[in-house]
């Protein structure tokens, strides 16, 4: 989704670079001041209505693209201040399609206005950047990266600044979309890793017993859909589990360990395999404490470190798009006007969907 050629070359400047971030259903927007140093977060806005999504148990494209449009001109207005604007870049893929287009046709307006560079933004790459933009500096290489998100659940090499593989990928469910259908079976609200995590608070892992799948196997990818059945033949056989009480707090004690092993044990395996000794982690899943923790044991065990995003840069947000946009601005890595969205862009080098 990047022009090369001759305009393909580094620019040497400061630049302010906006991004826009509209793959689901936040409506977001940041400016970042960058030079090849690092970058600084001059000011963003996010906008959402989750007490939609939860009374409707899920998101709804149809409200979530009303929302982008009613919502994302002020906030561009409230987060732009006086100024040159070199770059703008907007989130292309993956994601919602209809939210997507919203974000892009926005993006390549303004920045056909502004008279400054476009630039289609993978999401995933923005989440892979965020570790290490939200403390002020580019990215370092080689690492791994986990992405663990309500959208996403996948495993990436990254060797340099353009080398992007992907190692293990979920065969079902996103880690973050099995605690929100776990959740939502035992009655607790939208998003349901927080409302889960609470609730995990006051029970004791083990009093119930849930799966691992795919824990210990030699293949890669993650899976979730056997944990989700499971707990719903578990709820089948004793309703009282979905009432308020101590056996649902150890029920979501027990769904949230038995998520936080998975994901640990797929990136010891893999940082087993790459010898990697950076590990990093991103999206909203890695918020949670019990996930953190478990992280950081198998990072440790691997004898590598685990870095994760400063709070409030786990879930998705546009600083993240706009440190992209800035990196590629300053290594003159246009895209082109002409760029469509993807909803299903690969991460990995030179990987597009059809």
């Amino acid at each position: 989704m990047e022009s090369g050629g001759p305009a393909h070359r580094r620019r040497p400047l400061i630049v302010r670079a906006l991004g826009i971030e509209t793959s689901c259903d936040e409506t977001a927007v940041a400016l970042v001041e960058a030079d090849a140093s690092g970058l600084t977060l001059v000011n963003q806005r996010l906008a959402t209505r989750p007490e939609e999504s939860s009374a409707l148990g899920g998101i709804v494209p149809e409200l979530t693209v009303r929302q982008h449009l009613e919502l994302l001109p002020g906030i561009t207005r409230a987060v732009m201040a006086e100024g040159p604007l070199e770059a703008v870049g907007a989130t292309a893929g993956p994601g919602l399609a209809p939210a997507l287009l919203v974000g892009l046709a926005f993006g390549k307006s303004l920045a056909w206005a502004r008279h400054s560079s476009f630039h289609a933004i993978n999401h995933l790459e923005g989440h892979i950047f965020s570790p290490f933009v939200s403390r002020g500096k580019w990215p370092e290489y080689p690492h791994l990266a986990l992405i663990a998100s309500g959208g996403h659940t996948l495993l990436v090499d990254a060797p340099d600044s353009t080398g992007r593989s992907v190692l293990g990928s979920t065969r079902d469910d996103a880690a973050g979309e099995a605690f929100d259908k776990l959740a939502r079976m035992v009655g607790l609200g939208y998003p349901g890793g927080p409302e889960i995590e609470k609730e995990a608070a006051r029970g004791e892992v083990g009093k119930i017993k849930l799966p691992r799948p795919m824990k210990g196997s030699e293949e890669g990818d993650f899976s979730f859909s056997g944990l989700k059945n499971a707990a719903r033949l578990l709820l089948e056989k004793d309703p009282g589990l979905a009432e308020p009480g101590l056996p649902r707090a150890h029920f979501c004690a027990e769904a949230q360990a038995a998520i936080a092993e998975c994901l640990a044990d797929r990136c010891r395996l893999a940082l087993r395999r790459t010898g990697r000794k950076l590990l990093t982690v991103s999206g909203g899943v890695s918020a949670n404490r019990m996930v953190s923790r478990a992280l950081e044991e198998a990072a440790r065990a691997e004898g590598a470190c685990l870095m994760a995003p400063v709070q409030g840069w786990n879930t998705d947000n546009a600083a993240m798009i706009a440190a992209v946009t800035a990196r590629r601005h300053l290594d003159g890595a246009d895209s082109d006007w002409e760029t469509d969205v993807d909803p299903r862009w690969s991460v990995a080098s030179g990987q597009k969907a059809a």
